[in-house]
């Protein structure tokens, strides 16, 4: 049986980021500083034995992967359904907005766990199907490997929520830290199957 080893890693912050905006599927870029915080990961993710890079089409992954592969010089692929979760009409607003502008909505939809879902959007459970059929293809494809895969934080998050067996609720905590590296083991003992484990979350970079 052959394990798989999987490095998920969230993008460079952009400016939205810091200006606590929600970016969903809008394609925000990097900004220069961006790339100063992508420099200061290089020696913590050159520690693991990568061969592969998977990372989402928005450009503030594909930018993140492609400056981390000017010092790891990978294969590199894009895969669409790593995308951020889409938001819909809360794309762009700061959830303290949303709590102030549509307090209940934003209370009810929270309450929802896993069918949250923006109006308009798309809900944390479609996110985690897509996500993970991107992941179960990559695994299959390169058996053995070790993938880092760069991505958003919704989608990271729901793998680990998804892995730990959560509710998502906010009375849970945060799983998952930003700007950190987290390690899954996926097996496959048979052709058609994978069981995944969590090996790291929050590694630090």
């Amino acid at each position: 049986m052959q394990q798989t080893h999987i490095g998920l890693l969230r993008h460079a912050p952009t400016g939205w980021n810091a200006e606590k905006r929600i970016q969903g599927q809008f394609d925000i870029p990097l900004q220069e500083e961006s790339f100063t915080v992508i420099n200061s990961w290089i020696s913590s993710i050159k520690k693991h034995p990568w061969n592969r890079i998977l990372t989402s089409d928005l450009s503030r992954a594909h930018l993140t992967a492609l400056a981390l592969n000017t010092y790891l010089h990978l294969p590199i692929e894009i895969d669409s359904r790593l995308r951020e979760q889409d938001w819909g009409a809360w794309t762009g607003n700061s959830i303290r907005q949303l709590r102030e502008q549509s307090p209940d909505e934003v209370t009810r939809q929270e309450a929802a766990g896993w069918n949250f879902t923006p109006p308009n959007g798309e809900s944390r459970t479609a996110v985690l199907e897509r996500t993970m059929k991107a992941l179960h293809e990559a695994i299959f494809r390169w058996q053995g490997g070790h993938i880092l895969v760069v991505t958003h934080q919704g989608n990271i998050t729901t793998i680990a929520n998804h892995l730990m067996r959560k509710k998502y609720l906010p009375e849970e905590g945060k799983t998952i830290r930003k700007h950190a590296l987290h390690h899954l083991i996926a097996e496959t003992p048979t052709p058609d199957e994978i069981h995944y484990s969590v090996l790291e979350l929050n590694e630090v970079l």
